[in-house]
């Protein structure tokens, strides 16, 4: 496949939004897709990095900020919508092949620009954080933990756009999957702190926690520090206190956050890398677009927000600091951190931009880990409109259901489809009944319209004839739902009944 990426990285915006676009190319990369960025040279751009790692790189060069544009979005895309959508226009035109993908990462574009580069793309997928705008798109990723995330862009993407909503999705390095399963939850005293807010210039708010750490007088507890640049300042600290140690240009936090027992930073993309490694939290927001999920975070007791940056003074953090020193690493909170974020974000992202009807899949029956993601596929908008209960299920329903079904194994099977790679991309249900089984089966959002839905129920009657006795299968399917019939049909199901909208299949197994 043939991708593009528009992100920008600077002194204002932070790293954030280009090295998890990075975390993504690489991983798109390494399974055959051909990937150019486009991203415009602000001051503390990123692009050597880029090109350092043999990606193309178109650059676009910051425009005065047109009279009249928002100040932010003048400050963060470096140049009005319209001029940048040209821009990156031109630059996609000079490549050999439209692009079948355009992925777009930056707060500063809405619909308007995504809608005038649709002729120039095939598809659109949007990473966002904010959900304060509209997009044109086809695929939205928001990996963040927030109050009501399912309902953030009800109203804000068209109908069909395919939400990956959540953590489960966070865009991490391969690192962070690999120490997730090797590091233990965190346990006994502190005694090494890292010290990190982010790629942008925060040399006050880690000056403000080291002049707190060293104020504290802890001989027996080090801090590792990592600063984007050279900081006189900090520099000057480390030289003079052994128990410091900067580190600037690092290509992975991961291997400090393993060896931590405590973070002291932001609430922006390294909320996930921390939680992903169990690594127990004191937050201090840097900017107002963090508040909701630092917010989010405390209340489910992942980290602990201090406040905003311009409100948290040494005397708070002291205290915070000082009563995390005085007691035992917070194991609870890093056994909670751990299980909410495994690290395979990336390659569940990489699948829904990749995945075909060649992809392999295979069936594996449910587990107890995959409850949680079967309510998710259940209470999906377009799984309901199709469904015979049209409400929403709730957590306490759904779970008694499960726990009631899977112990059945004579009456249910509930069958899971996935990738090689152990991506899980929808389920397949079947219900004894007096002479056969019905069956009923779902796609993930991300990964309908791909033919992932036949090969799946193909193989889950497969396996369901070699384990289980019964003369026919049938499956209910409203008259509207175009994609199911299509399935059935060319799996030799033979609509047997057709009445008030909905059809009946059924097939010999």
């Amino acid at each position: 496949m043939n991708i593009v990426i528009r992100a920008d990285a600077s002194r204002v915006i932070g790293h954030g939004h280009l090295m998890r676009t990075l975390t993504l190319a690489r991983s798109l990369r390494s399974a055959g897709a051909r990937v150019m960025f486009i991203s415009r040279t602000h001051a503390g751009n990123l692009i050597a990095r880029l090109q350092a790692e043999e990606f193309e790189v178109a650059g676009l060069p910051p425009l005065p900020a047109p009279a009249g544009a928002a100040a932010a979005q003048a400050a963060w895309l470096g140049a009005d919508w319209e001029a940048d959508a040209r821009a990156t226009r031109a630059a996609i035109a000079r490549g050999a092949e439209p692009p079948d993908w355009l992925i777009v990462d930056h707060y500063g574009i809405d619909a308007r620009w995504e809608a005038a580069l649709r002729a120039d793309v095939r598809r659109i997928f949007v990473i966002d954080d904010l959900a304060d705008r509209p997009h044109d798109c086809d695929l939205l990723l928001d990996q963040n933990l927030v109050e009501h995330m399912h309902e953030r862009y009800h109203g804000k993407v068209a109908e069909q756009c395919a939400a990956m909503l959540g953590p489960r999705y966070a865009l991490l390095q391969p690192i962070y999957a690999q120490l997730h399963e090797q590091v233990a939850p965190r346990a006994g005293p502190i005694r090494r702190i890292l010290i990190y807010f982010g790629g942008g210039d925060r040399s006050e708010q880690v000056l403000l926690a080291l002049r707190v750490f060293l104020g504290l007088a802890r001989a027996d507890v080090t801090a590792d520090v990592v600063v984007s640049g050279e900081v006189a300042a900090i520099a000057q600290l480390a030289r003079d206190h052994a128990q410091i140690r900067v580190h600037t240009d690092l290509p992975s936090l991961a291997p400090l956050m393993a060896a931590a027992d405590l973070a002291i930073g932001a609430a922006g993309s390294s909320s996930w890398e921390r939680m992903c490694l169990g690594l127990p939290a004191l937050v201090i927001t840097v900017a107002e677009n963090q508040e909701e999920v630092a917010r989010a975070l405390h209340q489910r007791g992942l980290i602990e927000w201090l406040g905003r940056c311009d409100e948290v003074g040494e005397a708070q953090l002291r205290a915070a600091l000082a009563g995390r020193l005085a007691a035992p690493a917070d194991t609870a909170g890093s056994r909670a951190g751990h299980g909410a974020v495994d690290g395979r974000g990336a390659l569940r992202v990489r699948t829904a931009l990749l995945a075909d009807a060649r992809t392999p899949v295979r069936m594996r029956l449910a587990a107890p880990a995959d409850e949680e993601l079967l309510l998710e596929w259940a209470n999906d908008a377009t799984t309901r409109r199709y469904s015979f209960g049209r409400g929403v299920i709730g957590a306490d329903d759904h779970h008694r259901w499960f726990g009631e079904r899977v112990r059945n194994t004579r009456d249910f099977v509930l069958l899971i489809g996935e990738t090689d790679e152990g991506v899980a991309l929808g389920t397949v249900r079947f219900d004894r009944t007096s002479a056969g089984w019905r069956l009923n089966y779902s796609l993930g959002a991300p990964y309908r319209g791909r033919g992932l839905g036949r090969r799946m129920l193909e193989l889950a009657l497969q396996r369901l004839a070699q384990s289980h006795a019964a003369d026919w299968v049938c499956g209910r399917v409203m008259a509207a739902n175009a994609a199911s019939h299509r399935v059935f049909r060319g799996l030799g199901f033979e609509a047997v009944n057709d009445a008030d909208g909905v059809v009946e299949y059924r097939r010999a197994l």
